[in-house]
């Protein structure tokens, strides 16, 4: 129902009825949209390279198919999710922008929702750092005796292997 005051669909255009011609209300114009591609695209960018990145070391025959699936579908998903978000973000912004203020306040609100995750592990490594690191070798060792390896391996070796992979994506 679009008489609906729920609906964000705003129209900015005016048709008198003396006039022929209507006219279009929305302050909107380049600079508006130029900024709304700086935010969108500072942000995104990042995660669009490392997705790009972990796909192509997905063909790396160096690795075992394992991880060399693991990081095509991280990598894959990670890029899917940037470009969709600055698809959708266009196409709402589209729909319900009328001033470049209003562009640029949805852009930041899209963009602080989509950073949240980050930021809530952020935090719990500032409150609790080892149980953020109890919590990753717990997960690594259940990797483990999923593929029938055991439990008689250390976090070092985490970090050690973490940090190789972590070199080969920043050597992409």
């Amino acid at each position: 129902d679009l008489s609906s005051d729920n609906v964000d669909l705003k129209y900015s255009w005016r048709c008198p009825r003396d006039q022929i011609e209507c006219e279009n209300m929305s302050d909107l114009n380049w600079q508006g949209w130029t900024v709304f591609a700086v935010l969108m695209g500072t942000h995104l960018l990042k995660d669009i390279i490392n997705g790009s990145k972990m796909t192509i070391l997905s063909s790396k025959q160096r690795h075992p198919p394992r991880d060399r699936l693991r990081f095509f579908c991280g990598g894959f998903l990670l890029s899917s999710v940037a470009l969709f978000t600055m698809y959708v973000s266009t196409i709402y912004n589209m729909a319900i922008a009328t001033s470049n203020s209003e562009l640029i306040i949805n852009s930041v609100i899209i963009l602080f929702i989509t950073d949240t995750d980050e930021q809530v592990f952020d935090v719990l490594m500032v409150l609790n750092p080892r149980w953020v690191a109890s919590m990753s070798r717990k997960m690594y060792y259940d990797d483990k005796r999923k593929d029938g390896e055991g439990n008689d391996g250390r976090f070092q070796e985490l970090r050690n292997k973490n940090s190789r992979l972590q070199g080969e994506v920043d050597g992409l």
